[in-house]
């Protein structure tokens, strides 16, 4: 089985939902998860663009699309813990844990973090690629980390056990995360930047610090973060990511966080590159995960090594950080 560490599947629930679609899951996503072997996964809350421009009033649309396709969905539920995800694996259920990336559309309202999480959040960053009252994701001042705001903002979300994810922060506040919070901490969606330098990419010592944190990495597909060269944005080149990464800090300290995006226009790859595709070759979309596996374990990851990638490292950080 895979658990998927970064879906935005909610985005497009949102799109579809704002022109009269109902069960989106089911209709345009579940069979394509299935046959991936995908059982469950994080499905971010995502300010995307252009709606980015005015976030609080696009958080409320995401929010009202997340509630009704759950209310009506038969065929997936939302998790809030591992012992819910053992009880919907045993139903036979596709389990969602609800996360945030990006927390833009509070502003500087910090008591809607409560709010989020009694909608059932337990997963957060502080900011998308942008910069905002918390923090400085990768487009944001290089110079800027996190805010006195941010700080109170993570502290916040450690007493009512979240999740922390520096994905998309900068590297000076990707630091300051670490020198505020106590572990385990996550780069759900990130390579490593010693094979392709993007910005969204991980340095050794970040990779380094996300493991002495006891956290977890999640090998994202997106292509730009494979390669910065076209014709090397290919499975194979993943599979180099995620034995580098390995190499580096363990095996158990990787997961898969795909971050496929092959449903969704390109507008946020825009601020990449001027490339029209967001998927890696040989992996499109999540019914080709097999095909990574197979790969993965002829460069040398042992069965062992594939389950605990899969979903062993995610469902113990899950069991630790939330219970």
């Amino acid at each position: 089985m895979i658990f998927d560490g970064h879906s935005d599947i909610f985005t497009d629930v949102t799109i579809k939902r704002l022109l009269g679609e109902t069960q989106v899951i089911q209709n345009h996503h579940l069979s394509r998860l299935r046959k991936g072997g995908v059982e469950g996964g994080c499905f971010v809350i995502w300010i995307d663009p252009p709606y980015d421009k005015e976030p609080a009033k696009r958080l409320e649309q995401i929010l009202k699309a997340t509630k009704d396709e759950m209310a009506e969905c038969e065929v997936a539920v939302l998790v809030h813990n591992m012992a819910e995800i053992e009880a919907a694996q045993k139903a036979g259920k596709f389990f969602i844990l609800l996360g945030i990336e990006g927390l833009s559309g509070i502003g500087e309202d910090l008591s809607q973090i409560h709010r989020l999480y009694e909608f059932g959040a337990r997963h957060a960053m502080l900011t998308w690629n942008e910069q905002n009252a918390l923090a400085t994701g990768v487009q944001g001042d290089p110079e800027r980390g996190v805010t006195a705001l941010g700080e109170k903002a993570l502290h916040l979300l450690q007493e009512k056990q979240m999740i922390v994810d520096v994905s998309h922060l900068n590297e000076k506040s990707f630091w300051d995360v670490m020198n505020i919070t106590e572990g385990p901490i996550i780069a759900s969606h990130s390579n490593a930047k010693a094979l392709a330098p993007a910005a969204r990419n991980l340095s050794d010592a970040q990779l380094l610090g996300i493991r002495d944190t006891k956290g977890l990495v999640g090998l994202n597909s997106f292509n730009l973060f494979v390669s910065q060269e076209l014709k090397e944005q290919n499975v194979d080149n993943l599979v180099k990511h995620a034995s580098y990464i390995a190499d580096k800090i363990g095996v158990e300290h990787l997961g898969f966080g795909f971050d496929f995006f092959e449903f969704l226009s390109t507008n946020s790859m825009k601020s990449y590159s001027d490339q029209d595709t967001s998927f890696t070759v040989g992996l499109e979309d999540s019914s080709k995960i097999p095909d990574l596996l197979i790969k993965m374990k002829a460069a040398g990851f042992t069965d062992k090594e594939l389950a605990l990638i899969s979903y062993g490292n995610w469902f113990g950080l899950i069991r630790k950080v939330l219970g």
